[in-house]
């Protein structure tokens, strides 16, 4: 990939934050926890991302299936992930109170979990692709 500027500003901006990232986490623990889950985050995208694409499933066309909504269904995972999302804070406050650290690992481990199942409907949706058209 030939690098334009946008790129450029990307690699000199994350060398900044890292650089930034590393004094801060010499000069405070809760730093350098914070810090090390979101590396853990990062290793964990990148293992997704070397997943292999879905297969493409192929469907006879004469097996009746009921006819459902994408956007009932969407609708149905938004509600829930938006339900769940709302007793995230109080838990994360509760487990600060003890550990701070326990509590921003179950924050970021449910921000993980809300792009995760995001990206899981998008696989899924991929793979069905067919089906609709």
């Amino acid at each position: 990939m030939k690098p334009n500027i946008f790129s450029i500003i990307l690699y000199v901006g994350t060398a900044v934050v890292v650089a930034a990232l590393a004094y801060a986490s010499f000069k405070s623990a809760t730093v350098a926890w914070s810090v090390g889950i979101c590396v853990v985050i990062g290793v964990v995208v990148y293992g997704f991302s070397l997943l292999p694409e879905p297969k493409k499933v192929a469907r006879s066309e004469n097996a009746s299936t009921p006819a459902r909504s994408p956007a009932a269904q969407a609708a149905v995972v938004v509600a829930v992930i938006f339900g769940l999302m709302l007793i995230v804070p109080t838990v994360v406050l509760w487990l600060g109170k003890y550990s701070p650290e326990l509590g921003a690992l179950v924050g970021g481990v449910a921000l993980m979990a809300l792009f995760l199942i995001l990206w899981l409907r998008s696989r899924y949706q991929r793979s069905h692709e067919s089906d609709e058209g």
